[in-house]
């Protein structure tokens, strides 16, 4: 006969002194039980410990008599749970817990199944709608999954394993692939960074440049949404980039023999395959599609969104409430999947502070885009402004200003980066770095 983990969970609740039963039971949920006689059984477990008493046979039957739930054949039922529990089972009771999800998450997957294909079989089915059973369950099971994770000891062994991790110098987050920018910013998995800048910045460049290094360099895998570019375009950049090509050579068909050979023997790099690229127009539950889809699939590494408000409203508004409605989506799109998200956000050209360093003010007419970020970064050239020198007479050519001034988890500061727009590149640079300072302020 099989084994029936419902219940030989319930029997193992029973066999634990009161101690283990109050800890096994922050990893079950009402939800993983399926008929009547266990769902009774569990909610009297959890009420009973509730009131700091030990849930017994005796204890059990009296409350499931009290609250008539007291069905035909319980009490036997109930007297042969511990009979269900096997000597391993009391050795590996983390392994029942994990089975019990499991079965969970197969019946629920069964049940979402069931919904799509009603929908489909209907006389109008409606592809949202079935979207919306799909997003719907996978809620649910992210949402389970998280409340049976919710343990205080497991997450401060998390907190010191990620300690160690970087007293090794082993990476806790996303590194964003600049030596100059690591000791500011390392994205962990519930980490919403938005990068903002006045147009011609080179905000696009400088994100084909974090896809380069992520990449190409760390083999991570990357879901890229082009709202305003082609993934033609993006691909080419980015070819433009790895191989140091003037892109317009590449648009205006100038490329030389040798030029096309290395552009052929890097398409055939099967590196490829770690870069989604999504174009065209979108609405966050676009967005949440096709980041669900793939992360069935595959691990994905990061997000990144060019450029925020770009998304199309899912109702019209105030641009302000737009904005916020669609961060505040991503923000819990991160939530749900556990995977960091790199939004690129427009500034407006204010002519009033053309040539000044951005700064947070400036997000303040883009919705609460700075409240849901865990980091808030700007992109600034002083030479689109004409100014060719700082202040201590160093050459500002090809050079921008990378400002984090916003870091919930770090510093805030200024670093200066090496820019070539033509090739797309955003690279360390190695002068003295700025420092976050009144200066800085008083560019405001």
């Amino acid at each position: 006969m099989q084994k029936n983990i419902f219940k030989t969970s319930l029997g193992l609740l029973l066999s634990a002194s009161k101690k283990d039963q109050k800890l096994w039971l922050t990893s079950l949920d009402a939800n993983y039980f399926d008929t009547k006689f266990t769902k009774a059984v569990y909610d009297a477990i959890v009420d009973i410990t509730n009131n700091d008493e030990v849930a017994d046979i005796l204890n059990i039957v009296q409350w499931l008599r009290d609250k008539e739930r007291l069905g035909d054949n319980f009490v036997y039922e109930i007297s042969l749970l511990t009979t269900l529990v096997t000597l391993s089972d009391m050795l590996n009771p983390s392994g029942i817990i994990n089975e019990c999800y499991y079965q969970y998450s197969v019946r629920a997957c069964h049940v979402i199944i069931q919904n799509c294909n009603k929908e489909l079989m209907s006389q109008n089915p409606s592809s949202q709608r079935v979207l919306k059973h799909f997003e719907h369950g996978i809620e649910i099971l992210s949402d389970t999954q998280k409340e049976k994770n919710d343990n205080n000891v497991d997450s401060i062994n998390l907190v010191l394993k990620k300690h160690d991790q970087a007293k090794n110098g082993i990476s806790i987050g996303l590194d964003l692939g600049w030596k100059n920018l690591k000791k500011y910013i390392v994205l962990e998995d519930d980490d919403v960074m938005i990068v903002g800048g006045r147009p011609a910045m080179g905000k696009t460049a400088w994100a084909i440049s974090l896809m380069r290094n992520l990449i190409f360099n760390q083999n991570k895998n990357v879901i890229f949404f082009s709202l305003e570019m082609s993934k033609e375009r993006i691909i080419r950049r980015l070819i433009s980039l790895i191989l140091d090509i003037d892109s317009n050579l590449i648009k205006f068909g100038e490329c030389s023999d040798l030029d096309i050979k290395r552009i052929n023997e890097l398409k055939n790099d099967p590196i490829w395959n770690q870069l989604h690229v999504f174009d065209g127009s979108h609405k966050v539950k676009d967005i949440q599609a096709e980041v669900f889809r793939l992360r069935s699939v595959k691990k994905i590494d990061v997000i990144i969104i060019d450029y925020l408000q770009k998304i199309i409203p899912e109702k019209s508004d105030s641009r302000y409430h737009e904005v916020t409605r669609i961060s505040n989506s991503i923000k819990r799109l991160v939530m749900s999947t556990r995977i960091p998200c790199i939004a690129l956000a427009q500034l407006n050209r204010d002519v009033g502070r053309s040539g000044k360093r951005p700064s947070l003010p400036d997000l303040k007419e883009s919705g609460e885009i700075e409240q849901d970020a865990s980091i808030v970064s700007f992109l600034h050239r002083p030479e689109y402004y004409g100014d060719e020198t700082d202040a201590d007479g160093n050459s500002m050519i090809n050079i921008g200003e990378f400002i984090t001034a916003k870091n919930r988890d770090g510093e805030i500061g200024i670093t200066e980066m090496k820019v070539n727009l033509a090739t797309s590149q955003w690279n360390d640079y190695n002068r003295e770095l700025s420092t976050y300072s009144s200066d800085y302020d008083n560019n405001f």
